[in-house]
């Protein structure tokens, strides 16, 4: 029996496949993805996942003090800020070939680059999301996000590639991990949950909320279609 947090992944299954089949992703299977295309992504994701922390904070906020929710906020919020962007700012270094000395004289913010249409576009949508839609609406349009990763990671994960580019492979560890695996399961529960508290949801809500999770699986396509046209 599908449950609703199965029924979105569905409902979207098109543009699903289309994001873990992406040339992007399948180009980093086969180690052939060019480094600057790949750090041009990063950059990029940067400036994202900062309007994400943002999100998530506003995210808690509405959230009505439901103990579940603060918990499941409080530990994307937490993840991003302390590993996830820690790690993409030392693959950044790492990528550049920059020695011990430039490394402690310098930092990421050197390597700043302006935000790409498509960039700009889902970080709309998402203070757009956070400023007037429900909470089921809210965490339907976040999960697309940490959801795909964790497939695409567990594909390149199998790729005996990753194993001799350590850049890739330090990126592929970070999503494939335990912990990632317990968010993605943590974020289904919620959506579920969502979707049957009768308190907060109808038939209507439901719908909004998969309307939602198809738009974030559209700009989540689309992140990767610019990373890889390296568009600006």
């Amino acid at each position: 029996m599908l449950t609703f947090a199965d029924e979105l992944k569905q409902s979207s299954i098109e543009t699903w496949q289309g994001i873990i089949n992406h040339r992007f992703v399948v180009e980093i299977y086969n180690d052939t993805l060019p480094m600057d295309k790949f750090v041009f992504y990063l950059k990029q994701d940067q400036i994202f996942l900062e309007e994400f922390c943002r999100f998530l904070s506003v995210a808690k906020l509405k959230s009505d003090n439901d103990a579940d929710l603060v918990k499941l906020f409080d530990g994307l919020l937490y993840s991003t800020v302390n590993f996830e962007m820690k790690m993409q700012d030392q693959i950044i270094v790492d990528s550049l070939s920059l020695s011990p000395l430039e490394q402690s004289s310098s930092s990421t913010t050197n390597l700043y680059v302006l935000p790409s249409k498509t960039t700009i576009e889902h970080i709309t949508y998402l203070k757009r999301v956070s400023s007037n839609c429900s909470i089921g609406e809210i965490v339907s349009a976040m999960a697309p996000c940490p959801w795909t990763y964790l497939e695409i990671a567990e594909k390149l994960a199998k790729s005996h590639h990753i194993q001799n580019n350590m850049i890739y492979k330090k990126w592929v560890q970070f999503y494939s991990s335990d912990e990632s695996r317990r968010q993605i399961n943590h974020i289904k529960t919620v959506l579920c949950a969502l979707a049957d508290d009768k308190a907060r949801s109808d038939d209507i809500d439901r719908l909004a909320m998969k309307k939602h999770f198809a738009t974030a699986c559209k700009y989540e396509f689309l992140f990767w279609d610019m990373a890889y046209r390296h568009q600006v």
